[in-house]
């Protein structure tokens, strides 16, 4: 792995997070990749004018602009997976932060979706939710067991798992649907949708390289002819398949 290679993998990554950012918010902040010192990592957070950023302000129709009540916060670590010039995300956070002080203090968290590849606790989901609110039922749950009530952002609820977790898509197709914020750009939605299919087929892609086996079995159900790397069978019909001529894949 090159430093080279490591920073055209999250130029490619950023470049996708500003298209999507650019296409659903009117802001001059921007997504900006840094290399960690050890050379092996880089860290993705927001930026405006070459200065970090707390995030990308979203702006209501009767919010002031230079004191907005919501914010949307995000940032990413990433690293190249071994051998590869693929970028792994090692963590992540996308959340909905806001100010209900009308800017005498700082924006609080109200939703938070994480995600770490490398919990630290092994049976810690590693794409989990935290919501920042007050619920009397569960505090009740834990006491009337003799326990102690967590605060509820405490919670890691789990979500998606490492292949298909929420992304920055999901989440500004959350706030527009449950009418958290609602006054994107013109014509946000197709680019959002369109990002959010391709990384879906990207993870699907690397589902089937996980789990190579279980894909050749369900491919072979399907009526395709699977064959070892290397080998190069002539695509033909299959006759014990219904489902006309044979398309022939490597795994």
């Amino acid at each position: 792995m090159t430093e080279g290679t490591l920073e055209a993998a999250t130029a490619t990554f950023v470049a996708v997070l500003n298209r999507v950012v650019a296409a659903a918010i009117d802001t001059d902040v921007t997504f900006v990749p840094e290399r960690i010192a050890d050379g092996q990592r880089a860290s993705i957070e927001s930026s405006r004018m070459g200065e970090r950023s707390e995030g990308f302000p979203l702006v209501r129709a009767n919010d002031d602009p230079a004191r907005p009540a919501l914010l949307l916060k995000a940032k990413y670590l990433v690293k190249l997976a071994r051998g590869s010039e693929y970028l792994r995300v090692i963590t992540s956070t996308v959340g909905l932060w806001v100010d209900v002080t009308g800017g005498r203090k700082k924006h609080r968290p109200l939703v938070r979706l994480e995600y770490d590849r490398y919990p630290r606790s092994s049976d810690r989901p590693a794409a989990h939710v935290h919501l920042h609110a007050n619920s009397p039922e569960m505090a009740w749950v834990y006491g009337s067991s003799g326990q102690a009530a967590p605060d509820l952002h405490a919670l890691h609820f789990p979500v998606g798992g490492q292949q298909f977790r929420p992304t920055l898509e999901d989440f500004l197709l959350f706030l527009n649907r449950e009418k958290l914020y609602t006054d994107f750009k013109p014509n946000w939605k197709p680019e959002v949708m369109r990002s959010l299919r391709e990384w879906q087929d990207r993870q699907a892609a690397a589902t089937v390289k996980k789990y190579p086996e279980l894909s050749a079995s369900v491919l072979k159900k399907l009526g395709y002819v699977i064959s070892p790397s290397g080998d190069r069978p002539t695509t033909k019909p299959n006759p014990t398949s219904s489902k006309g001529p044979v398309r022939t894949t490597d795994t």
